[in-house]
């Protein structure tokens, strides 16, 4: 283990720069590519719940916790929180790249079509994150037993 990395105020702002920069590059890819499955507003009163599902989030969302999990539990398992490495990728980039936020307000629309539709939607949000989170995890223990150690 890593002793623990106390952070300069200038290396703190440094890290907080390089965080809000990876971040902003995670969320336009994904509003790139959630842009994909978004209905025009003056649409969604004659759509079906069905139609309303955000596919694109759920799958961003979904690998976005199993690169996460592999991550923090593989390579960057024995970094320090305030490691540069870390902050910038999984707080950073995969941070921006995932959206819970955008989700639940997608969830909302769902809800007001259908609430069984939405509750089928945040359950299937949720497995799916744990899943892939899980999978990571599996991914991760794999990964450490098969890597060459110096």
């Amino acid at each position: 283990m890593h002793p623990h990395v106390t952070l300069s105020p200038r290396r703190f702002a440094a890290t907080l720069l390089g965080t809000l920069l990876t971040g902003a590059v995670g969320t336009l890819i994904r509003y790139g590519l959630t842009g994909l499955d978004r209905l025009p507003n003056d649409t969604l009163a004659s759509t079906t719940w069905t139609q309303l599902i955000p596919w694109w989030l759920l799958v961003i969302n979904a690998l976005g916790a199993g690169v996460a999990a592999f991550a923090l539990w593989g390579p960057l398992r024995r970094h320090d929180p305030n490691d540069l490495s870390r902050v910038l990728f999984v707080t950073g980039f995969l941070g921006g790249l995932t959206s819970y936020s955008t989700l639940y307000q997608d969830l909302g629309d769902i809800w007001h079509v259908s609430s069984a539709g939405g509750l089928v939607v945040s359950l299937a949000a949720l497995a799916s994150g744990l899943v892939f989170a899980g999978a990571g995890i599996r991914m991760a223990r794999r990964w450490s037993r098969h890597r060459v150690r110096p």
